[in-house]
C-alpha cells in the first residue's frame, strides 16, 4: 500500500490516535501539544492523510539525541514503513551530530534487533551499562 513520508509534526490528535493503536499511553491535548513542540525533527508516514507511522528526535541537536516515539500502526508493520522512517531519522542525526555525540533510544521489548541495523548497540555491553528510565 502506498504512503508518503513528510518531515513535519503530526497534529496532537493524530499522534494520540497512533499511540493508542500501538497500545501506548495517550495524553490530553495540551500535554501532547507541548511535547510535540519540543521536537527537534519529526518524520511522519501518511496514507491518504492518515498518520500510519512516525518517529521524532529530541535533545540538544548537537551532542545529545534521543530517538523516540518510533511507531507504525500494527496493520502497517512489516511493510518497510518503520525502516524508511528510521533512515530519515538517522540521516538527520548524522548530519547534525558533533564528533563524539550520542544518539540513544529505548526499544520496546523484542524490537531491539530492528534498531541494530541502524548502528544502535544493545545495553548492557562491555562499554555501557543498562539503560534506565522512570515512569510518572
Amino acid at each position: 500500500m502506498p504512503y508518503s513520508i513528510e518531515h513535519r509534526l503530526p497534529t496532537a490528535q493524530q499522534w494520540m490516535r497512533l499511540r493508542e493503536s500501538v497500545g501506548w499511553p495517550t495524553f490530553d491535548a495540551v500535554s501532547a501539544e507541548k511535547s510535540l513542540w519540543a521536537t527537534l525533527f519529526c518524520v511522519c508516514a501518511f496514507d491518504q492523510g492518515e498518520l500510519i507511522g512516525m518517529a521524532r528526535v529530541l535533545g540538544d541537536g548537537v551532542i545529545s539525541f534521543y530517538v523516540g516515539n518510533v511507531m507504525v500502526k500494527p496493520e502497517r508493520q512489516n511493510e518497510g514503513v518503520g525502516r524508511e522512517i528510521m533512515e530519515h531519522i538517522m540521516r538527520y542525526v548524522g548530519k547534525n551530530a558533533a564528533h563524539g555525540a550520542i544518539a540513544s533510544l529505548m526499544s520496546i521489548a523484542g524490537k531491539e534487533e530492528f534498531y541494530t541495523q541502524f548502528g544502535f548497540a544493545k545495553r548492557p555491553n562491555d562499554g555501557e551499562g543498562c539503560g534506565m528510565s522512570k515512569r510518572y
